[in-house]
């Protein structure tokens, strides 16, 4: 039989109807029974009109965004999460992460919005209603201009103000919501608010950062104790945890003593500082996994960390971020010293052309299975991100959905990664299909 040429597929359905396909019976690489399948977002990076923010000030600022963009209506999910969460369900999503937006609910020191709480409980009983958990992240790097204008979480009264946003959210909305995350990623909004000051405050200085690193510590047991105060005893648990962005490291140079040693000492101190300074309180850990770097100790770096990071051509999404799918499982085993559940609660990849997320998909969920088959509890995870949206200083020039958005007229196209990612969904597992395809060279 003459070998099969790679083609153009336009969703999942078709590649079941490849004759090579499945050459053989084998099982599905099975996941736990209730395990989690889902997408994540952010409430600044896809509601639009999030104006009474800080970013929403820094944004318009000259040089602060990499293409120029504001967020404006952004994907306009705050109007249309009715139909964004219905075609999630429609590929087969039973779980959903999605943030709420501070400076609505509080957008003046200790004044409350109550239309915005509606907002917010419409959104969650709309997830209710298809049936999905919900996972809320509750701080998300912005601020209220209001919180922001008093020091943000540099001044004196940052961890009470937050703990009483918590307690109010957390009597509101707390019937509505299966997990909280008290924060988003403290370790890279620390880096790159105050270490490459290139977001708001925008400063840089060694001192101010372990400041407000401890802030953070204390904000989010500050949010644990109280959303257990608040909810324990509702008839039903509540699970609480932070969510950290954990970089995979390996050396540049593999008997450098000095590389190694300075991998040591970056893992403890961008991934594991957190969880030191916060003890006992995760009930889960939360997991957002982009960047592997391969590092080379340079000592006259001082402004660049003291390290390189090489990847030779390596492949690199549209962001310049090297594609490292394999090395989630690292990421996942570094936590399982902590004894605790695990979400994976982002995972993707700017890639507009969709040529490159299929693979990331299959072979990140892949390496979710090795972990769990090494004894590691994993129990969900989150693809980042549902829509295409705002990235930060990038703007809007990465594309991370896998349902893809027409930023002129909204219109949403689910992607054909997303129809890979729905059969795993539905599969509550990888059927062995995906992993010959992936493997065969046919190109998406």
């Amino acid at each position: 039989m003459a070998e099969q040429q790679p083609q153009e597929l336009e969703g999942l359905h078709y590649l079941k109807e490849l004759p090579q396909a499945r050459p053989h019976i084998h099982e599905t690489r099975r996941f736990p029974t209730g395990f989690l399948w889902g997408a994540s977002t952010s409430a600044f990076q896809v509601e639009g009109g999030c104006d009474k923010c800080d970013w929403a000030d820094w944004e318009k600022m000259p040089g602060h965004i990499v293409d120029g963009t504001v967020t404006g209506q952004c994907t306009d999910h705050y109007n249309r999460y009715e139909e964004d969460f219905e075609l999630a369900k429609s590929l087969h999503h039973n779980a959903q992460r999605l943030g709420i937006e501070w400076s609505r609910i509080e957008p003046q020191d200790g004044v409350w919005d109550l239309d915005e709480v509606i907002h917010y409980r419409r959104v969650l009983q709309s997830l209710r209603r298809r049936g999905m958990k919900t996972m809320v992240t509750i701080w998300h790097f912005t601020l209220p201009k209001w919180f922001a204008a008093q020091g943000g979480w540099e001044a004196g009264d940052a961890v009470e103000k937050y703990r009483r946003y918590v307690a109010f959210i957390a009597r509101e909305l707390g019937d509505l919501v299966d997990f909280w995350n008290t924060m988003n990623e403290p370790n890279i909004y620390l880096v790159q608010a105050y270490g490459a000051g290139g977001w708001p405050p925008g400063v840089r200085g060694l001192a101010r950062l372990i400041h407000v690193f401890g802030k953070l510590c204390r904000a989010h047991m500050a949010a644990y104790r109280t959303l257990h105060a608040e909810l324990d005893g509702r008839g039903r648990a509540v699970e609480v945890g932070a969510v950290m962005n954990i970089i995979t490291y390996e050396p540049y140079r593999r008997y450098s003593i000095t590389d190694n040693v300075f991998i040591y000492i970056a893992d403890r101190l961008f991934n594991r500082q957190f969880y030191i300074w916060t003890p006992k309180t995760h009930d889960f850990i939360g997991i957002n996994y982009y960047f592997h770097y391969r590092v080379r100790y340079v000592p006259n770096r001082a402004a660049q960390f003291f390290y390189e990071v090489h990847t030779e051509n390596r492949e690199v999404s549209d962001l310049g971020w090297e594609i490292n799918a394999a090395a989630i499982f690292d990421a996942i085993m570094s936590v399982t010293r902590y004894g605790k559940p695990i979400y994976i609660t982002e995972h993707g990849v700017a890639n507009a052309d969709d040529a490159k997320r299929p693979r990331l998909i299959i072979n990140g969920v892949k390496e979710i299975y090795h972990a769990i088959q090494a004894g590691a509890d994993v129990r969900g995870y989150f693809h980042w991100s549902l829509l295409d949206n705002f990235e930060w200083e990038k703007g809007f020039s990465g594309r991370f959905g896998l349902i893809a958005v027409d930023y002129q007229t909204l219109k949403r196209t689910p992607r054909r990664s997303a129809y890979v990612y729905a059969d795993i969904c539905r599969e509550n597992g990888l059927p062995h299909y995906l992993l010959h395809f992936v493997g065969h060279g046919v190109r998406w």
